[in-house]
């Protein structure tokens, strides 16, 4: 089996443990209310084909009444983020309404009580439609999933359960702890929050807040490898909960190497990490070996969380944080081992800013490269939107289909790196550059094509020539 993980409720609690004074308490249940909202997303036109929609597509429930409430939550806005003062991209989460309104769904007692602690987090008629759209899924979601899967699911969530009791958890939690210099009040708990799977393959999980949920396929047993990925949700957090004075300091060892892949060995590092410690040590700790497996279901994380494996497993076993020696070591890796990817787009295009007036080209840089850790867009082309955008390290696209001449010469004129470039407006190309952020600039200019059909005639084999 391939143990990779796949980064992509009134609360009924099952186990609660307290892990003595000054330490951290982990609640572990099942949400119904967070389970039938997961469960009308992968019903959701946007979401892939899979079991689930097979599953209600055959069923007595595949009406225009549900159909109507599919599309009235895909419309929903409740999607809403906001930066933290100080952090720059990458060493903080964004404030996210949706993980408040998910922490919401798994912690209130029914849905009055979610209307109530959730008002005011978006507009109070976008509240009101999502708890009716969970409402009237309910019975659904249960009839569907729930109730033929119960027996196994309980059973399954018990054996985890006295698994995660066996466990040295709160010491794989303070390895986090010392490993990313991060200060926990152990006022606050973790929940962890369990929904069954009718998929076959793989399984999701996702942290957000003090919360982990994730799936549980109904013939799954190997709960070493469950307790590895949730550990590694856990280790997200604590490294998103670092101090900013610390954050900064690990910036500016970036900052003072002379590595040209600093920036996106920094984008690429939070994942490595957790995937490192969680899928990488805490899975050698349990069964005295690691991992011969992929560890995480995307390359460059994988390649790099096994080639610092090692230093990592050295700074944990002696209790040592993350300082400018490991950094330096850990670009060391980047620069010799994998300097390619510097160039290999579906790498680059998972931390993207991209700016076009073509719904269109979205909706193909979307498809082309579903994976993205950090994602901006803009729908205008101004002088404000460039500045945003110059503003972020990350991978800038700038499309371009109208007033080619015009929007060419503001580009230039807001880039200094673009200072002494010569461009015809009236020529079909791509024209790609490094940033003084050590991030790449690809501009797209459509005249007679399409930027999609540009993009593929120039980036033949994925890279940047």
């Amino acid at each position: 089996m391939l143990r990779t993980l796949l980064i992509i409720p009134l609360f009924t609690l099952i186990s609660s443990y307290c892990f003595a004074q000054n330490k951290p308490s982990i609640h572990i249940g099942f949400s119904k209310y967070y389970a039938t909202y997961d469960f009308i997303q992968k019903l959701s036109d946007y979401y892939p084909d899979n079991a689930y929609k097979e599953l209600f597509s055959t069923s007595k429930y595949n009406t225009t009444k549900y159909s109507d409430l599919i599309s009235r939550f895909d419309t929903l806005d409740i999607y809403a983020s906001y930066n933290f003062n100080g952090f720059q991209v990458g060493q903080k989460m964004p404030g996210i309404t949706i993980h408040q309104i998910q922490r919401l769904l798994i912690e209130s007692a029914d849905l009055n009580d979610f209307k109530t602690q959730a008002f005011g987090i978006v507009p109070s008629s976008e509240i009101y439609a999502l708890a009716n759209i969970i409402e009237t899924f309910l019975p659904v979601y249960n009839t569907l999933i729930y109730e033929p899967n119960k027996l196994n699911f309980e059973s399954k969530v018990k054996d985890l359960s006295r698994y995660i009791d066996s466990v040295n958890l709160s010491g794989y939690f303070q390895n986090g702890l010392n490993f990313y210099n991060t200060n926990w009040d152990y006022a606050i708990p973790f929940n962890i929050t369990f929904i069954p799977s009718i998929e076959k393959n793989g399984f999701t999980a996702t942290a957000f807040s003090n919360q982990a949920v994730s799936e549980i396929q109904l013939d799954f047993d190997q709960y070493d490898i469950l307790f590895s990925v949730l550990m590694h949700e856990i280790y997200h957090i604590l490294y998103d909960e670092q101090n900013l004075k610390y954050k900064n300091e690990i910036n500016d060892w970036f900052d003072q190497s002379n590595s040209n892949n600093a920036q996106y060995a920094l984008l690429l590092m939070n994942e490595v990490l957790a995937t490192a410690i969680g899928n990488g040590y805490v899975y050698e700790d349990l069964n005295g070996v690691a991992d011969s497996l992929d560890w995480y279901n995307m390359h460059y994380i994988n390649a790099m969380a096994k080639k610092l494996y090692p230093t990592v497993k050295k700074y944990i076993l002696a209790d040592k944080s993350i300082d400018q020696n490991f950094i330096n070591s850990y670009l060391s890796i980047y620069d010799n081992e994998f300097s390619s990817w510097n160039i290999e787009l579906e790498n680059l295009m998972t931390y993207r800013y991209v700016i076009s007036e073509d719904q269109d080209f979205f909706d193909f840089i979307r498809q082309l490269y579903p994976y993205s850790n950090y994602r901006n867009s803009d729908y205008e082309l101004t002088n404000n939107s460039i500045e945003k955008m110059m503003e972020v390290p990350l991978t800038k696209v700038i499309s371009i289909n109208n007033q080619h001449k015009t929007q060419l010469t503001m580009i230039s004129s807001n880039f200094p790196e673009l200072k002494n470039w010569k461009f015809n407006p009236k020529k079909d190309f791509i024209y790609t550059t490094a940033l003084n952020d050590k991030t790449k600039l690809i501009i797209v200019n459509a005249v007679t094509r399409s930027a999609e059909e540009l993009w593929v005639e120039t980036f033949i084999d994925g890279k940047i020539p």
